[in-house]
């Protein structure tokens, strides 16, 4: 095999890791929008429910554009902790990879955790701060992780005799 060429089992750890990267990123684009919108308390202080509601009045633009935040979350989920599994079970030995796949998971638990928090705090300006800024560390836990995987991409050059 020549450098770049890629190991078969290695195009599902890239499609879940830079999913994760992708996905991460709308999902902060969203929570922009859902706090510059003040859709922030949309589904009122309601958590994971809507207003008491499993889905939102699609009549009222708040609750859509905060649910939708909601709901991207599980695409994200399912990047991170596809990304995990993979790692855990099939990459062992790459270490960064577990490592950092690993620390996105917990990162993104953590932050479903905050994201509650924010809304039931009525968002509290000092919680929805620490919201922000453990979505971007989680962002930058992604992309390292995705770098990571990237480098696994080559095996060296085997010569011929």
């Amino acid at each position: 095999m020549s450098i770049g060429q890629r190991e078969p089992d290695a195009r599902l750890l890239n499609i879940f890791a830079y999913g994760s990267v992708v996905s991460t990123y709308i999902l902060i684009l969203i929570g922009g929008y859902v706090t510059t919108s003040n859709s922030g308390l949309g589904c009122g202080e309601s958590w994971p429910s809507c207003n008491g509601a499993i889905f939102p009045s699609l009549n009222n633009p708040a609750q859509v554009i905060e649910f939708s935040h909601r709901i991207f979350n599980l695409v994200v989920a399912f990047f991170v902790i596809g990304t995990a599994l993979l790692a855990w079970t099939r990459y062992r030995p790459a270490h960064n990879v577990v490592l950092f796949s690993t620390a996105s998971f917990v990162g993104l638990f953590a932050q479903v955790i905050l994201g509650m928090v924010t809304v039931t705090s009525e968002l509290n300006p000092l919680v929805s701060a620490a919201h922000l800024g453990l979505a971007s560390a989680v962002l930058a836990l992604v992309v390292v992780n995705a770098v990571m995987v990237w480098n696994l991409r080559s095996v060296p050059v085997e010569f011929q005799r």
